[in-house]
């Protein structure tokens, strides 16, 4: 029995040995950790890489990925890609997201760096394919899904200069939900605000 047991986990360890020196993290979302400590170590072109094995593996990624990527993109100088995650980022959490004030930094650094080469072609390289694919499949018809924006409550509050608290109703939702198909068309930015 204890042959056994210490075979099994001396193949176990093999095992995992071989997937992290194959570089082939066994949870894809490892994939983005992986990314941001590269990005960290100013290492942006092997971060792109281990964020487009998060594209194309994951099929809903975090909001926070829409930051990490769209800052990595910025120091690639991609700035139209970095404009559309960061914004994509900021659409998601507001302006009360964990990274909304670094987000409105690059975010003016990125726009300015897009119309400094806006007669460049080389850097803006805005990948259409993997953008638009963060999207959830729709299969069972239009299930309500709580609104990203207003987080369910149908309202959006604010503290303005003086510290006074601003409600404002949600632009997006209905009662604090969306369908399947509004939901993908604000992960799209193509998603209208309602008249109400």
């Amino acid at each position: 029995m204890k042959k056994f047991l210490l075979l099994s986990l001396l193949l176990t360890t093999s095992l995992l040995q071989a997937q992290i020196i194959q570089g082939r993290p066994a949870d894809p979302r490892l994939n983005i950790d992986s990314a941001v400590v590269l990005m960290e170590t100013e290492k942006y072109a092997e971060a792109d890489v281990y964020f487009m094995k998060a594209l194309n593996e994951i099929e809903v990624l975090p909001a926070d990925f829409c930051f990490q990527f769209g800052k990595n993109s910025f120091f690639l100088q991609k700035f139209t890609q970095s404009i559309d995650w960061l914004n994509k980022y900021l659409e998601l959490k507001g302006s009360t997201g964990q990274f909304s004030k670094e987000t409105i930094l690059l975010l003016d650094k990125a726009e300015e760096g897009f119309r400094e080469n806006r007669g460049v072609v080389s850097s803006a390289d805005v990948n259409n394919k993997f953008f638009y694919q963060n999207t959830i499949k729709c299969d069972d018809g239009d299930k309500p899904i709580t609104c990203p924006i207003c987080k369910g409550d149908d309202l959006i509050i604010t503290v303005d200069r003086l510290g006074e608290k601003l409600y404002k109703v949600c632009p997006y939702s209905t009662s604090g939900v969306l369908t399947c198909t509004e939901f993908n068309l604000l992960l799209q930015g193509k998603l209208k605000a309602k008249k109400k």
